[in-house]
């Protein structure tokens, strides 16, 4: 056989000489032939039935072949013209099938070293199968042939025991001494039924920690696969365990006092006249060597104290309890099993490119043979994560393939329907339902905390402590949270940020969160919890909203961004609930967070949401900063007619509650449309100085200085570019002194504009950069990405077209995406500067296209690192 080594499913035939070394001895100079006689009569054999030699080494003959039948026959021909030629040789060969990986003009592998222990296994003149190549020719063995099963054995560097066979050859010997081979150790391990997915970096962690460890419990909710996990863990190290390995199931016991018992009885111990099994257990581990597997241990955990007598008692005793809660025992090494979502590293040859996808494409050709994800991989992904990663939830899922189209499981998920049915008729009862399997553990909690984890499910993605307590209407949960944590029905963030005041973050599973907002629907009381988490949020966001001006402006930020889903799902719940006032509340409270943080299009939905609210419509003072907020959503969005609808609102509740802050705001911000929207620069000056009167009536230092700052852009706007910039300079100082951090570095950038219109380009480039890096550092979103546009002048500047082009390019995509417009003044300043005619004659089109192109596909960190780089070289 010639060409390339044969890959994929390939046979391997290994043989070598019995007692070379001894023949060597005995026929001297003679075994040279000899040995040369019987390789040529194997590789005969082998060529004969399109095998082809890997390679000799000495009196060893390794070879290949791309089908098992033909290999088996390759054996026999070469056992009976051996026996034939020369009976001084014997013979031992193994042959055994699996996958071959290619190493340069060799195999290499796994597969390989097992073929070795298999013939290294054998007697002279024997020929034994593996499990594997005895599958593929049992139904067309060579006439004059049969197998017999040799059982079970222990190869040395194989994980699990190897059934072989021997192959018996009519007219040759077929008795022979016990393979070289360790007998399997007793035990009692369940045989899994489906193939083990996704958890290979679990494994390799639990593989060394039970090498120091002497318990490991595994930890997590139900049905995220801690029994599976367990058992597979234990199939791999039971052969170094003398006396077996175990799984004791506790799912049944009622009472901890049984578990010595339930252990003795499963590892052979049973109750004599006057012993019962269990007194006789600490003495039997005593000598032996054993892995034993604890399942569901969590509702007999007062049984705890009897594992750690049993681990002092037995030595060489090792055991992995699967359980909701740790046992709290000495010595203890708690796994939290994670759920598959976490996972990475799956086999690159599987069409699934995660853990999870992995588990569910393997469970639906369980149903469907012929499935693949194809299409659909898009919506296996959302099923996976709609059931939290939890296997369990996967394989039910996938089960259903057979019965319904994948979107429409995915759909059916996303409308909290759940799946429909139950799963296989042969499990415990608590795995054919996600719900059973939470209501498992939810039966063991305590009245007050079955309450508190209802309670909880109104939260949207994570909380702290403190939303927590106020939500259960208590003082202080901590230590329910904790003990909800400790039963896997909490995840505590691990290294969770917590700016501003903030304290220790929890966060539920989506499944577990279904399974307790049934339960808190059912008890009652799901209003006033819901009004409660309203409420607490609420009295956040307006704490917020008091320092999103002050240099603590990035810290409340930060904390605002991580309950960001707490604080939409709050404003939803009054908006539905017709809870109009908290409704209208919270838009004040927010709408900067939604400006800055790049969520417009989200703000100003749920803004004209609560302002149509038709209880809402009454001129309260609610009202009026409801309806401020609403117009300045639409400002950042460039709507100048909801911008000046809405101003105009907030102006005539203001005057008819009298209310001079009011007044004053609305004058202020009705000058501002004229800047979205252009407009006579008379009717700005107007409204600003009236607004500029009103804030100083009320001893307002902030509120004036902004209308300062307003009254210099309308300098700009007539052309006064020198007095514009001498304002400008005074008012940079004046908003650092007062600590506004937004307006001080909008006005940094507004001296750009006044150095760029007086034709300093140098300076302004230099007071550009350093103002669109001050406002990024306030996290402003919105006006850096509007920046982005003086950046790319810059750019121009500094003759980078390149740079530019990216620039406007990030520019055009982040407006798109924080769904922000610049103000139509912005045009004005720009005028003869607008660096887009001169990318256009710097740049040939498809150089323009692709930078433009780069730029859009830019975060708007990459977009200012791009732009603090330029500040070097200007």
């Amino acid at each position: 056989m010639t060409g390339k080594l044969p890959t994929g499913t390939v046979t391997f035939l290994r043989t070598d000489v019995e007692g070379s070394m001894r023949l060597a001895q005995e026929f001297g100079p003679q075994w040279d032939e000899l040995n040369e006689t019987h390789l040529r009569s194997i590789r005969k054999a082998v060529a004969h039935h399109g095998g082809r030699i890997v390679r000799t080494e000495g009196d060893a003959v390794f070879a290949v072949f791309p089908e098992a039948r033909a290999a088996v026959r390759a054996a026999v021909d070469a056992q009976l013209s051996l026996n034939a030629e020369n009976r001084n040789v014997a013979v031992r060969m193994g042959v055994h099938s699996g996958e071959a990986h290619l190493s340069g003009d060799d195999y290499g592998g796994f597969e390989v070293n097992r073929a070795a222990r298999i013939a290294g296994a054998a007697h002279g003149g024997q020929v034994v199968l593996s499990e594997s190549t005895r599958a593929l020719v049992v139904e067309d063995l060579p006439s004059g042939t049969a197998l017999r099963d040799l059982g079970e054995h222990i190869l040395k560097g194989v994980p699990r025991p190897e059934r072989l066979y021997q192959l018996d050859i009519v007219s040759l010997r077929s008795s022979f001494p016990p393979l070289r081979t360790g007998r399997p150790a007793p035990g009692n391990l369940p045989i899994p039924l489906t193939t083990f997915v996704g958890r290979t970096t679990d494994l390799a962690e639990l593989s060394s920690l039970l090498g120091s460890a002497r318990l490991i419990t595994l930890t997590g909710p139900g049905g995220i696969g801690k029994t599976r996990l367990g058992i597979e863990l234990a199939g791999q190290h039971a052969p170094g365990f003398r006396d077996g390995a175990w799984f004791v199931a506790l799912d049944l016991i009622d009472d901890p006092a049984q578990v010595n018992a339930s252990i003795a009885r499963t590892i052979g111990l049973f109750d004599g006249p006057a012993r019962p099994a269990a007194t006789g257990l600490l003495d039997h581990v005593a000598e032996r060597s054993m892995l034993l597997v604890l399942d569901n241990f969590e509702h007999v955990l007062n049984a705890s104290g009897d594992v750690g007598a049993l681990l002092r008692a037995g030595p060489q005793v090792r055991v992995i309890a699967t359980s909701r809660a740790p046992l709290r025992i000495a010595g203890e090494q708690e796994y939290p099993v994670r759920p598959l979502l976490q996972l990475t590293g799956v086999d690159p040859s599987r069409e699934s490119d995660d853990a999870a996808s992995a588990l569910f494409a393997d469970r639906a050709r369980a149903v469907r043979p012929d499935w693949q994800p194809g299409p659909h991989q898009e919506a296996v992904r959302d099923i996976c994560r709609m059931v939290d990663g939890l296997p369990l939830g996967i394989e039910l899922a996938a089960a259903r393939i057979s019965l319904m189209p994948v979107e429409a499981l995915r759909d059916r998920l996303h409308a909290g329907i759940g799946l429909p049915g139950e799963g296989p008729r042969d499990t415990p009862a608590r795995q054919r339902t996600l719900d059973a399997a939470i209501g498992w553990s939810y039966e063991l909690l305590p009245t007050d905390q079955q309450s508190l984890l209802a309670r909880l499910s109104v939260f949207d993605g994570s909380f702290d402590h403190i939303q927590a307590s106020a939500v259960a209407g208590a003082a202080d949960v901590l230590d329910g949270l904790l003990a909800l944590a400790e039963q896997s029905l909490l995840n505590p963030e691990a290294g969770a940020p917590a700016p501003a005041p903030s304290g220790i973050r929890f966060r539920m599973l989506t499944t577990i969160q279904a399974f307790a907002a049934a339960r808190l629907a059912a008890s009652g009381e799901e209003r006033a919890v819901r009004q409660r988490h309203a409420l607490s949020y609420l009295d956040l966001a307006e704490t917020a909203a008091q320092r999103l001006h002050s240099p603590e402006r990035p810290e409340w930020l930060a904390r605002l961004a991580l309950d960001h889903a707490n604080l939409r799902s709050a404003l939803r719940w009054a908006i539905d609930s017709g809870e109009a006032e908290t409704a209208q509340r919270f838009l004040p409270a927010l709408w900067r967070f939604w400006q800055v943080d790049g969520h417009l299009h989200e703000g100003r939905a749920l803004a004209d949401e609560a302002l149509a609210m038709p209880s809402g419509k009454m001129p309260t003072k609610a009202r009026m900063w409801a309806v401020a907020a609403g117009g300045n959503l639409a400002y950042w969005q460039g709507d100048t007619g909801a911008t000046s609808m809405r101003y105009e609102e907030e102006r005539e509740i203001a005057r008819h509650l009298k209310d001079h802050e009011g007044e004053a705001d609305a004058a202020f911000n009705l000058a501002h449309t004229v800047f979205i929207g252009g407009g006579e620069t008379a009717h700005m000056v107007e409204l600003l100085t009236d607004a500029r009167a009103r804030y100083e009536a009320i001893a307002d230092a902030r509120g004036v200085a902004r209308c300062d700052w307003g009254l210099a852009n309308t300098l700009m706007m007539q052309g006064q570019i020198a007095e514009a910039a001498t304002r400008y300079r005074e008012l940079e100082g004046r908003f650092e002194r007062l600590g506004d951090v937004q307006y001080a570095a909008m006005a940094t950038s507004s001296l750009a504009w006044a150095a760029f219109a007086q034709g300093d380009r140098e300076e302004g480039a230099a007071l550009a950069i350093r103002g669109l890096v001050a406002t990024h550092r306030t996290r402003d979103a919105a006006t850096t990405t509007i920046s982005l546009q003086e950046a790319a002048l810059v750019a121009m500047i500094l003759r980078r077209p390149e740079a530019a082009a990216e620039l406007m390019g990030a520019f055009e995509g982040l407006c798109q995406r924080y769904g922000v417009r610049p103000p139509t003044m912005m045009s004005r300043f720009l005028r003869e500067l607008d660096p887009s005619p001169a990318l256009r004659d710097a740049l040939d089109p498809e150089r323009l296209a692709a930078a433009l192109e780069r730029g859009r596909r830019m975060t708007l960190d990459e977009a200012v690192d791009m732009v603090v780089g330029l500040g070097g070289l200007a």
